[in-house]
């Protein structure tokens, strides 16, 4: 996709490109407050291009990936997928992906922009198995909120995915177009994987399509609220290569305890079995207006006890949010904690996430 092109799209509300020529996704298209009741009360759109994809095709793929990632690949059907990691030897996280079974291929897609990353990981257990990785020429459309389905029922015209991370296959003047259901914001959110050559028609129809339901574009600030307050850890801000799944609360989602061998098993065996988990990902609510900033530390009597990932001002709880890596001793103890130093510390309470779930 051309520099215009992309340029384009965000003038009329989608993705752009950095000054380094990186994607990424406008801050906001207006007010990020206007966007984030957008999507909790009628729909949004974004574009999500800039997130990562791989489709890894070949006879081997089922055992090729079956052997590497942490969940079970045999329960992917034509129109499931399943969430899952790449893990270390240690059990910590390379990324995190949904998988998806394609007519041809399986589909990695990942909610970061580390498909490279991915790729040469995977690449280096290749050896003589029969696959192919590759990055396709793909685009990735979120339609988000309440009114979303509605949205994007005038736009495919058939039946849409039913249940979360369902899978459903269309045709638009001849382009296929795939369609999962996967709550990223706390909503009923649906992804659109769009071929590039298609994207900038993709992305007009649907909005021109989904303007009687109020469906406009969403900016990363407005998404990013919407993400924290529905609990979403996301990789490279929430998790790294220093967190294991069962820390960021995506064990029970992300790993099989009976498919087999894959790296890291012995090690999320051995810590479910005596349960040595120091640490957390927990919710956060802040006194106070300012934010704090990504590896704040936060505080139980004076001792450390964990630190900051993400925050924003909550404006379904009229609070600032956070989410942060706490000592489970400590949170389970006393959930009344501080964040920063000095003038900058203020009171924190542990609380459960999500922050937000639709009634």
């Amino acid at each position: 996709m051309t520099q215009l092109m992309l340029h384009e799209r965000h003038r009329q509300g989608g993705a752009c490109f950095s000054s380094h020529g990186a994607w990424m996704l406008p801050n906001h298209y207006g007010d990020p407050s206007s966007e984030y009741r957008a999507v909790r009360e009628n729909a949004g759109i974004s574009d999500l291009s800039h997130q990562g994809m791989l489709l890894v095709s070949g006879e081997d793929r089922i055992p090729f990936l079956q052997n590497l990632v942490s969940n079970d690949v045999r329960l992917l059907t034509n129109d499931k997928g399943i969430y899952s990691t790449l893990l270390t030897a240690k059990a910590k996280m390379v990324a995190d992906f949904h998988l998806y079974a394609l007519p041809e291929a399986i589909l990695v897609e990942m909610e970061g922009a580390n498909a490279e990353v991915v790729s040469q990981y995977l690449s280096r257990f290749k050896f003589r198995s029969r696959i192919k990785i590759t990055i396709p020429a793909w685009g990735k459309i979120l339609i988000s909120g309440p009114n979303g389905g509605k949205a994007l029922q005038c736009f495919l015209g058939g039946t849409l995915p039913a249940e979360e991370n369902a899978l459903t296959r269309h045709s638009i003047e001849e382009t296929t177009l795939f369609c999962v259901k996967r709550s990223m914001t706390g909503e009923e959110d649906y992804l659109l994987f769009v071929p590039e050559a298609a994207l900038n028609r993709c992305w007009e129809t649907v909005l021109k399509a989904g303007a009687g339901f109020g469906l406009v574009p969403i900016g990363h600030a407005a998404l990013e609220t919407l993400r924290i307050e529905a609990g979403r850890p996301y990789y490279g801000i929430d998790m790294d290569e220093e967190i294991k799944p069962i820390e960021a609360g995506i064990k029970a989602s992300a790993v099989s305890d009976t498919k087999g061998c894959y790296p890291g098993q012995e090690v999320i065996a051995r810590v479910e079995t005596y349960g040595s988990v120091k640490k957390h990902l927990y919710g956060l609510v802040l006194e106070g207006a300012a934010l704090p900033k990504k590896g704040d530390t936060i505080l139980h009597d004076e001792k450390e006890a964990g630190w900051i990932t993400s925050a924003a001002f909550s404006p379904f709880l009229n609070k600032v949010i956070a989410m942060g890596y706490v000592r489970v001793s400590v949170a389970v103890s006393d959930p009344n904690l501080t964040v920063g130093v000095n003038e900058a510390r203020r009171s924190a309470r542990v609380v459960p996430l999500p922050f937000y779930r639709r009634r």
